[in-house]
């Protein structure tokens, strides 16, 4: 999302600089010709040459003494090139303040003449941000879907679980193993002949094809009986976490010492709840009914606020600066990751982008809308919880990026004003199934996913 704020406190700049203003035919955009007199020009360039006469040490020259004239030959382009700046950026500043506007973008500055002794002349050109109209959010009708849960949910969810559980038993004949088997062994491991830390270990166990060990280990402890021992040979990857053996080749002594399937077809029953962490069936499908309750009340929610976005979207109208759209075309562009994606799609996507963006300003600011501190850690502490067993880290990567920090002020803010908006808008109340809510188009996405990682399953 794009969120653009220009604020700075304009410094003491001529009152008798020039702007000729050239008629454009796009109202957002702005382009002056700007002259700013000599004799201030002059005046600005003295004062850094005698700040600097008074700093420099120069062979040959007590300090303080050295010439104006060798001054300006040794530092001449540095001093011009900050003056001309600090006249430019304090004038374009006080310009823009006293005319009221709100550049969208950093104004693109291009000087025409100057010389020493002659008047500066630039020419200026930026966007202004858009007046937004106002528009009552109440006017503004969403869907609230409410969940109806069948037994028919509640038992296919039972089945999922049993499907997906890891239940084994002894092998009713003795046999070698194979990829699903649990494998319960004992290892003694050497790099160069010698034993290294954490080398050895009794009682193990390992779900073969459940990648738990580095790669080419667990290929290796197939087709083995009960009893059996196997010398293997496997090289510990560079990015071990264990820096001492990362890339290093070893060798394994294995003794397996029993081996058993998995469970078919696990029944539900209490003994299916107990293994999952419930007390009995009738506690875990009460859990399961309340997991539904709180996934449906977020995706709910979820397709009101889109529901509402595009409702938005739609009934605000006004002009995109052009220039702020570019910007997200290009950002856009450099983090795609489908390198085929069409560059009309992208400008569209980034259109839609920037005209959100605008609109949440908007109403953050008619309705004051801030983002409070303990916004900010809510959005660092969600930030980080989708890196599990790094929460810690992530959150200290944010407080020491500014940058990033001021990012996720922006998502903060959008998930505030979202609040806002869904709670204003008039909601329609409508009963429907978990497989009823993914029919929506606005969980479509969520609804893709779903059908990627059933594919996957299969």
């Amino acid at each position: 999302m794009t969120y653009v704020v220009w604020v700075q406190v304009p410094p003491p700049v001529p009152e008798i600089m020039n702007i000729k203003e050239i008629k454009n035919k796009d109202k957002l955009s702005i382009e002056w010709t700007v002259t700013i007199p000599s004799t201030y020009v002059d005046l600005e360039l003295d004062k850094k040459y005698s700040e600097l006469k008074n700093k420099v040490n120069l062979p040959g020259f007590r300090p303080g003494k050295v010439p104006t004239e060798i001054i300006k030959k040794r530092f001449g382009q540095n001093v011009v090139s900050e003056t001309l700046d600090k006249i430019i950026n304090e004038s374009l500043t006080k310009a823009v303040k006293e005319r009221k506007l709100k550049p969208s973008i950093q104004p693109k500055v291009d000087i025409k003449k100057f010389e020493e002794g002659k008047d500066l002349e630039f020419n200026v050109s930026f966007q202004v941000m858009p007046e937004i109209p106002d528009f009552d959010l109440k006017k503004i009708i969403v869907e609230k879907s409410k969940l109806n849960i069948s037994d028919k949910d509640i038992d296919n969810s039972l089945s999922q679980i049993a499907e997906k559980h890891e239940r084994f038993k002894p092998l009713n004949k003795k046999r070698k193993s194979k990829i699903g088997d649990l494998i319960l062994f004992d290892y003694e491991g050497k790099i160069d002949k010698k034993m290294f830390e954490g080398s050895s270990g009794k009682d193990e166990t390992v779900v073969l094809g459940s990648n738990k060990y580095i790669p080419g280990y667990e290929d290796q402890m197939v087709g083995l009986f009960a009893g059996e021992e196997k010398k293997i040979h496997v090289t510990f990857p560079e990015d071990y976490r264990e820096k001492k053996i990362a890339g290093k080749k070893a060798e394994f002594n294995l003794y397996i010492k029993d081996i058993q399937e998995r469970v078919k077809n696990v029944p539900i029953d209490d003994k299916l709840a107990e293994e999952v962490g419930e007390k009995n069936l009738s506690e875990l499908k009460k859990k399961i009914q309340e997991r539904m309750n709180k996934d449906f009340e977020n995706l709910s929610l979820l397709k009101m606020r889109r529901e509402a976005t595009e409702k938005m979207l739609k009934n605000f109208e006004f002009s995109i600066p052009s220039k702020m759209i570019d910007s997200e075309f290009d950002f856009l562009k450099s983090q795609a990751e489908k390198k085929d994606q069409k560059d009309s799609d992208l400008k569209k996507l980034a259109s839609r982008r920037v005209k959100l963006g605008l609109i949440i300003n908007s109403i953050s600011e008619k309705n004051e809308i801030n983002v409070e501190d303990a916004d900010l850690t809510q959005a660092v502490v969600s930030e980080a919880s989708r890196y599990p067993g790094q929460e810690k880290k992530v959150v200290e990567f944010y407080k020491n990026n500014p940058n990033l920090m001021n990012n996720l002020r922006g998502v903060a803010l959008e998930e505030k004003v979202m609040k806002y908006v869904v709670n204003s808008c008039i909601k329609k109340d409508k009963i429907c199934t978990i497989d009823e809510l993914f029919k929506s188009d606005f969980l479509k996405n969520e609804k893709e996913l779903i059908s990627k990682k059933e594919k996957e399953k299969k």
